[in-house]
């Protein structure tokens, strides 16, 4: 039902509305559910273990399939290469416009411990195929309310230099 009210009522008629009459036809889940946190290309982490301050750099993007724009706060994220190497906090603040699929996104760059390299390193040639994971969660503000969204162990191929 809720989303045939949005239909019906159409998206320029919800950023008109003042947000505590939008709250009271449109739930905060519904919004949620159509918007998706996403690695950005096939191979959306790389390992720069030969810079001078080595690195991880992960990028994401957003779709949002809502009629709502929104704002992504902040992307708390974790990298897996065998075990945990980076944690951080991407806090760049980013507008998502309604039905749209945003993937100019400043990535997350992580500065790498020495035993974090050893790991990547170790993993690297361990495996005949070796992968990494990302567990992320973005932060998202709108007329709504705040709300987050969960990419949760996702794979990729181990892309260092």
């Amino acid at each position: 039902m809720e989303g045939i009210l949005i239909d019906w009522l159409g998206g320029r008629l919800l950023d008109w509305f003042p947000s505590w009459l939008v709250r009271r036809f449109v739930r905060l889940d519904s919004i949620a559910r159509q918007v998706r946190l996403l690695p950005r290309s096939k191979t959306p982490l790389t390992f720069g273990l030969n810079e001078q301050t080595p690195a991880v750099r992960v990028w994401f993007q957003v779709e949002n399939h809502s009629s709502i724009d929104l704002m992504l706060d902040r992307v708390v994220l974790d990298v897996w290469a065998g075990q945990p190497v980076a944690y951080g906090v991407m806090a760049h603040r980013t507008r998502i416009p309604k039905h749209s699929t945003m993937s100019q996104i400043p990535p997350f760059n992580g500065a790498l411990t020495a035993p974090a390299i050893e790991q990547v390193k170790r993993h690297r040639e361990q495996s005949t195929n070796p992968t990494c994971s990302i567990n992320a969660s973005g932060y998202f503000d709108s007329k709504l309310g705040p709300f987050a969204v969960q990419l949760v162990g996702f794979e990729g191929e181990v892309q260092a230099n």
